[in-house]
């Protein structure tokens, strides 16, 4: 009788995501961050939320995302709530705009992602960028760069771009997943 009220499928489906999370935030925390580029490590978890999002609609992308951001935030002390606002975000309107307006395709998933990560990389370095102690110089040098100091914005670009590149093979099992009938 109860097991007549849980829609099984959408079940699996949400503990599928799950461990691809799991998976994912492994890989970010254990693998990912042995292998820097600059000194920038790359970040997979905006990637499948944006992937859900786009495979699975607004409302899962959100709650994936939140899910997402909440253990983000516990995994970057240094961030307080920003994961936790941006994911859900992100997994929302790419279920917005892939129901309404795109194609869910790769194409599709790359930009959305690219979109997804130059918001975060910037949303990350915003406090450098305005708030360095009311300095006009380290504001100047924080934007502009000066001498042996790496400009914050080229930081966020190769974070960008770096993580846009170990976002291609998350595409795969989340598009899997997406695709897979669940069954009752």
């Amino acid at each position: 009788m109860l097991l007549d009220l849980i829609d099984l499928s959408k079940l699996r489906r949400a503990i599928a995501y799950g461990l691809l999370l799991v998976v994912l935030f492994s890989l970010q925390n254990l693998v990912a961050v042995r292998f820097t580029l600059w000194g920038v490590r790359a970040m997979l978890v905006p990637s499948a939320v944006v992937a859900v999002g786009l495979f699975e609609g607004g409302l899962w992308g959100g709650f994936v995302g939140l899910t997402a951001g909440i253990f983000s935030d516990i995994a970057y002390t240094d961030q307080v709530a920003l994961f936790t606002v941006l994911l859900p975000a992100a997994g929302f309107f790419s279920g917005v705009l892939g129901k309404y307006m795109l194609h869910k395709g790769f194409v599709s998933y790359m930009t959305l992602t690219l979109a997804a990560l130059a918001v975060v990389a910037f949303c990350q370095m915003f406090r450098f960028l305005f708030f360095l102690d009311g300095d006009v110089k380290l504001f100047r040098t924080a934007l502009l760069g000066a001498g042996a100091n790496w400009p914050v914005w080229r930081t966020g670009l190769i974070q960008t771009a770096y993580s846009l590149v170990w976002a291609m093979p998350i595409y795969i099992p989340c598009k899997l997943i997406a695709s897979r009938p669940m069954g009752r």
